[in-house]
């Protein structure tokens, strides 16, 4: 099986969130069940840095943008496990401090012409690597493009006639949407634009492109497949989703258990496992002293929040319970960005609890790892969430999460109270402020019994997150794709 990852980031070459850590997992867990797998991105100024060196892939390529024809050229790299990574150079358009825009500005306004390129640019890739994919696993708007041209152009070359496209959408909310005034520039035939192509009202939407003519949808959880063939959570696309719902699948996206593993994580002052707890209480009294709490509240239950400060994480419900929170004998730890209004909001009441309560506003790899190790309890509220990947950290740490049940939290925790016996967390069902507050309680109240909240520390890190019952569940469906195209 031969899998092109056709994706505009991937780690640890270029992140700037969970699309990366997916097209930088999931190859490796592909190839150790002996796929060919391959990845094709652009190359950013980021990668230039990070890469010493790289090596010229053919004499590279003409791509024509409507009226314009453009010369790009290729290179090529390997992943220290060996797996081919090829680079797109067009310095005009990737040679940039950011990979889709700027902070203050927003998004650049050429983003269309630039995965223009990039998407011309696959076929030229493989041309020039010898080398014909029997999947295109492409991956957000940004390749979306990608599966109109393999369906109007490429499949009639006899090289690409085996060839099939699988298109995964990693979050709704993000289309590519653009006037139609770029429609002309992709070069594809007029009937393409259409209700049943990619014209949505009125504009060009890429994203539309991939789920209209890719052969197979995937998406990252299987509750997420679900929601998104809903008007609440389509996103103005659930009906054509739901038109394709035969040919679409949730599949949850895995962890790195390698760095994510509290009996090897190097970020914790002490490591500890499933069999041997004693090592988590050591994070907890690190996670208080680094936080500032005085040691009168540290043997208070220690409550921690990774994540951006945005209502769709959950945190205009955390500002409406926060008050009664804090009445509770309770810890709170939170790590994030975003969101000014939800920021003042905490810290005005951090400075009513400056001894329980703590928000740390920046990005912090090793305050991250403590969080997850040392919390007893961790919350992600998120109003919807495509997987999720620190509801899975928390499992493999042994700290009980308390999620509202949405996509990838809904499929990755079991609700202690309704599965006494199996439940690894807590789950609300209703995305209201009492509901959350209620299921709090409810994990505070059996955190008091000690025997019974190890048991459930003890399965909740029993469960495999791994990437590779991911891998085979994507490899089953490439099968029955590349089964589609065989004579």
């Amino acid at each position: 099986m031969r899998i092109l990852f056709c994706t505009s980031e991937a780690s640890p070459f270029a992140k700037t969130g969970g699309l990366a850590d997916v097209a930088g997992s999931l190859p490796e867990a592909l190839h150790k069940l002996g796929c060919d797998v391959r990845i094709f991105m652009p190359l950013y100024r980021c990668v230039r840095e990070k890469l010493a060196s790289l090596e010229p892939l053919g004499q590279g390529a003409t791509i024509t943008i409507g009226p314009h024809d453009y010369h790009v050229h290729l290179w090529q790299s390997r992943t220290a496990s060996g797996i081919p990574v090829y680079f797109l150079e067009k310095d005009e358009f990737f040679d940039r401090s950011n990979l889709y825009g700027s902070p203050v500005r927003g998004d650049y306004e050429d983003n269309a012409e630039r995965f223009i390129a990039f998407s011309l640019s696959v076929r030229h890739v493989c041309e020039a690597a010898g080398w014909f994919p029997s999947i295109f696993h492409l991956h957000d708007w940004q390749t979306g493009l990608v599966a109109p041209y393999f369906q109007m152009n490429w499949r009639y070359d006899p090289r690409f006639a085996r060839s099939g496209t699988v298109f995964t959408i990693h979050n709704i909310a993000y289309q590519g949407i653009f006037p139609a005034g770029f429609f002309p520039l992709i070069n594809l035939p007029p009937r393409v634009w259409s209700f049943q192509g990619i014209e949505f009202w009125g504009q060009c939407n890429l994203l539309k492109a991939g789920i209209v003519y890719s052969d197979f949808l995937t998406t990252v959880s299987p509750r997420y497949a679900e929601e998104i063939t809903t008007s609440d959570f389509g996103f103005g696309l659930e009906g054509v989703l739901t038109e394709r719902k035969k040919s679409l699948r949730g599949i949850l996206n895995g962890i790195d258990t390698d760095i994510w593993d509290p009996r090897t994580d190097s970020y914790l002052p002490e490591n500890y496992g499933p069999d041997e707890l004693a090592g988590k209480n050591a994070c907890k009294r690190a996670l208080c002293q680094l936080a500032g709490f005085e040691k009168t509240t540290r043997r208070f239950p220690l409550l921690g929040m990774i994540g951006r400060l945005a209502a769709q994480k959950g945190f205009d419900l955390l500002e409406q319970i926060l008050p009664e929170l804090m009445e509770l004998p309770v810890n709170l730890v939170i790590l994030g960005t975003g969101d000014a209004s939800i920021e003042e909001s905490i810290r005005s009441m951090e400075r009513h609890f400056p001894d329980r309560l703590k928000l740390t506003d920046r990005y912090d790899e090793k305050m991250a790892h403590l969080i997850e190790a040392g919390s007893d309890i961790f919350l992600m509220p998120s109003r919807y969430e495509p997987c999720g990947l620190n509801q899975m950290y928390s499992l493999r740490y042994g700290t009980i999460p308390v999620v509202h049940a949405t996509g990838g939290l809904d499929n990755s925790v079991s609700d202690v109270l309704l599965h006494p016996g199996s439940g690894t967390g807590f789950k609300f069902y209703q995305y209201e402020p009492e509901a959350f507050l209620e299921k709090i309680k409810s994990a505070l109240a059996l955190f008091e019994n000690s025997p019974k909240w190890e048991q459930i520390q003890k399965r909740a890190m029993a469960q495999d997150f791994s990437w590779s019952m991911s891998a085979k569940n994507y490899l089953a469906v490439y099968d029955k794709v590349a089964g589609q195209r065989r004579p």
